[in-house]
């Protein structure tokens, strides 16, 4: 812009009274002037000129704090240069900070990049990943009371180890504890185990309607090991065989009270989406309905391939709030078997608010956080912000940042790395994305 003043030399407090100059027209703070070399503000702002986390992955965006450069990523790429030790995500924001949209163009740059080498397994609670799934060919299973599409999450992994027995154990544990509303008494606790067991060493497949029979009518070697009688120990049973049959003939009723009868391609095909919307609304039933089907995901993932899987789990306080150990488990043996988990969610709270306080369930719940090292932090609410700072070991400069983040402009933090990052979006995208046409229609 043309001056008409010559600006003065530092420390020259010449001003024409008639003819301000332009540095002088300007209100603001006067500051000292700086002389620096790039090298020096590097390491005086080391979060303003970030050097990028490479160029391999699909491409997301704008690295906005690191010079308006590309941003790339994958965490399978990541992991393989070292930059993470796992490949889980964990994407919270408000609604309508475009969260959503960033984890569907991911998943579709993903495909489009790697193509067979991707295999993309997602939670959908809400039905919103419809659109997404038929614009990739990916098949969607509908999950609903009486429905035809049913999941057994008493399947085991691929392989006989001692491993599938305790995680079975620790499903129909957690699914019990869920209707209850409490713990399992050590009697209770040993008889599910015991039902378990006993079914797993047939050799069988079995459901957990087998389960509940097998808890209703203990065999003669556990009431001999319980020192109680048949009625006693049937008694003690009973709050176990009533939670179990509410499972499986109202809660879980059509979706995961018998043998699976879905098909999936795990060869050839791209992945598949499932689609639980039909209890959505059901606060009671939803987190019992994650976990189940959680449960499922975390058993068919876990085998050989030599494909990475992208496995989402929206709305992640719902799987969380009975299942806690179990995701604690699944995230861990991500790298044995090559699966990146995405957990989407409003807040960071969210996973650590659903167990109360001083509980072993509420440590693990924290424990996912520290994790998980990849932290994408959309705009979050201003009361929300210092507890998310907290959970998620923010520096000051990040913490002012979460509060006034735009539409579809995020906080990622890989490990000990920090950017700011904008979602840089396709026509086409922006119209398959868009979960607001109800309101603006």
């Amino acid at each position: 812009t043309p001056q008409t003043a010559a600006t003065p030399e530092p420390g020259d407090d010449h001003r024409d009274d008639a003819t301000p100059p332009v540095w002088a027209r300007r209100p603001g703070l006067r500051v000292d002037w700086h002389r620096a070399t790039m090298a020096h503000l590097e390491s005086v702002y080391p979060f303003h000129a970030d050097e990028g986390f490479g160029e391999r992955g699909p491409y997301l965006g704008v690295n906005v704090t690191g010079g308006m450069g590309g941003f790339w990523f994958d965490p399978f790429e990541l992991y393989g240069s070292g930059l993470l030790t796992n490949p889980n995500c964990l994407v919270i924001g408000e609604v309508g900070s475009g969260k959503s949209a960033l984890v569907k163009a991911f998943l579709g740059r993903s495909l489009a990049v790697y193509g067979h080498r991707r295999f993309i397994a997602i939670l959908d609670p809400k039905g919103e990943y419809q659109p997404f799934a038929q614009a990739h060919g990916l098949p969607v299973i509908r999950l609903h009371p009486g429905g035809t599409d049913r999941l057994n999450p008493m399947e085991p992994r691929p392989g006989e180890d001692a491993a599938n027995v305790v995680a079975r154990q620790g499903l129909a544990a957690g699914l019990v504890t869920g209707v209850l509303g409490r713990s399992l008494d050590a009697t209770e606790a040993a008889l599910l185990g015991w039902a378990v067991a006993t079914l797993a060493r047939t050799g069988r497949p079995f459901t957990l309607t087998d389960v509940t029979a097998t808890v209703a009518d203990p065999a003669d070697e556990l009431v001999s090991l319980s020192r109680r009688s048949p009625l006693e120990l049937a008694q003690a049973a009973t709050p176990v065989v009533f939670a179990l049959d509410k499972l499986c003939t109202r809660t879980l009723a059509g979706m995961f009270d018998g043998d699976t009868t879905v098909d999936i391609d795990w060869d050839d095909g791209a992945g598949f989406v499932i689609d639980l919307s039909a209890v959505y609304n059901d606060r009671e039933a939803l987190p019992l309905v994650m976990l189940a089907a959680t449960s499922w995901l975390s058993a068919v993932l876990q085998r050989a391939s030599d494909r990475r899987v992208i496995q989402v789990i929206d709305e992640a306080w719902a799987a969380v709030r009975h299942g806690a150990r179990h995701f604690q488990g699944s995230l861990k043996l991500a790298r044995t078997y090559g699966v990146s988990t995405w957990l989407i969610c409003h807040r960071p709270a969210d996973l650590t608010a659903q167990a109360d306080d001083g509980t072993a369930d509420a440590k693990i719940a924290a424990g996912l956080l520290s994790d998980i090292q990849t932290r994408i932090v959309f705009r979050q609410p201003a009361d929300q912000v210092p507890i998310a700072a907290e959970l998620l070991g923010l520096t000051e400069r990040e913490t002012r940042w979460i509060g006034q983040l735009v539409k579809g402009r995020a906080l990622w933090r890989l490990q000990h790395r920090g950017a700011v990052v904008h979602n840089v979006l396709t026509a086409t995208e922006l119209a398959q994305f868009d979960t607001d046409t109800a309101m603006i229609a």
